[in-house]
């Protein structure tokens, strides 16, 4: 038997608000004891998400699964609006579900998100797996806009983080969480850290200071549809950019750095330094020794390094455009550091 309580926060979400709940009402819920909860926490919306929201919670409300309406009075942003959520979460739920408003969730994604959770006590977060497509519906169905078959809408870049996450996971070390879609423990009173925009980075990291595993599931599947094209989603780019940027100076980000196995060190310090790396070389150094210790071992690592360098050549484009990413957002951050609320275009 299993209680979730699913977290939805909002601002400006009146387009996808609607849809988003009854997806949820959709998807398959664990047998439990209790009721099942879906928390919207609206975060100072002025377009109607509230309003929206709370039609939709009146007409789905079931007596296995109870949708409810909150402000987000703790601070503004979606940390704060978490957490406004986190304090309901302490009457009788086993798992927190985080989600976005404007991802769709497979109808079996909630099933499959907290079985990994409960397959091994050692797993604190479990994130899900992302399709990008070209359009969902309205409905709230897994279907593109009028309908008809999903589209995909993915890149090389999408595949080639699906399969590091996939490899990460093996070891329990995911780095890159999907807040769009993750899953922990209730009992492990998780909260968002104060002044860290980038939420998912931070329950990651706090799990991982406390020795616990972060995995990923992969038939946990959610649906997303890109920034529109042009200045949207530039501006989306330099806001995640900013907010990585921003956890880069996160007060127990030394704490991660010694946290866990050998192998977990290494990853850490190749996606903490990546953005102040100077030459290829370097990175082929990180990621020889990084895929040497996950097959060999430590000892081995070393002399296998020069043989596996080659594999990361394209990992160093990639690090360039990182790279530019990060100057421009030092460059604003260190004019007006980011405040933890944003909101995105939907289309």
């Amino acid at each position: 038997m299993t209680c979730l309580a699913v977290i939805v926060p909002c601002r400006n979400e009146a387009a996808v608000i609607a849809r988003k709940l009854r997806n949820l009402a959709a998807c398959r819920w664990p047998a439990s004891q209790g009721t099942h909860s879906v928390f919207v926490v609206d975060d100072g919306s002025g377009d109607g998400t509230a309003e929206i929201a709370r039609r939709e919670a009146t007409a789905l409300s079931t007596p296995r699964v109870r949708f409810e309406v909150l402000a987000n009075d703790v601070r503004p942003g979606k940390p704060g609006a978490i957490e406004r959520a986190l304090h309901e979460t302490r009457r009788s739920f086993d798992f927190v579900i985080l989600t976005d408003a404007d991802v769709v969730l497979a109808v079996d994604a909630l099933d499959e998100l907290v079985q990994p959770l409960l397959d091994d006590a050692r797993n604190a977060i479990a994130t899900g797996a992302q399709r990008f497509v070209e359009s969902l519906a309205d409905s709230g169905d897994v279907a593109a806009a009028g309908g008809a078959e999903l589209r995909a809408d993915g890149s090389f870049y999408d595949w080639a983080s699906a399969c590091v996450r996939s490899l990460e996971s093996r070891a329990g070390i995911v780095f890159s969480v999907h807040g769009q879609l993750m899953a922990w423990p209730a009992k492990l009173d998780l909260l968002p850290t104060a002044g860290i925009a980038a939420d998912a980075l931070d329950l990651m990291l706090q799990a991982r200071v406390a020795g616990w595993r972060v995995v990923r599931s992969p038939k946990a599947v959610f649906f997303e549809v890109r920034a529109p094209r042009g200045e949207a989603r530039k501006q989306q780019v330099i806001r995640r950019a900013r907010a990585y940027h921003q956890f880069l100076r996160h007060s127990r980000i030394g704490e991660l750095r010694a946290a866990g196995s050998w192998l977990a060190r290494r990853q850490a310090a190749l996606y903490l330094d990546a953005g102040r790396v100077r030459g290829p070389w370097t990175l082929l150094a990180l990621g020889s020794i990084f895929l040497a210790g996950w097959y060999l071992g430590p000892a081995a690592a070393t002399l296998v390094a020069a043989v596996v360098a080659l594999l990361f050549l394209p990992a160093w484009v990639l690090l360039r455009i990182v790279r530019s990413r990060m100057e421009i957002a030092e460059a604003l951050e260190a004019r007006s550091p980011m405040g933890e609320r944003w909101e995105t275009a939907r289309r």
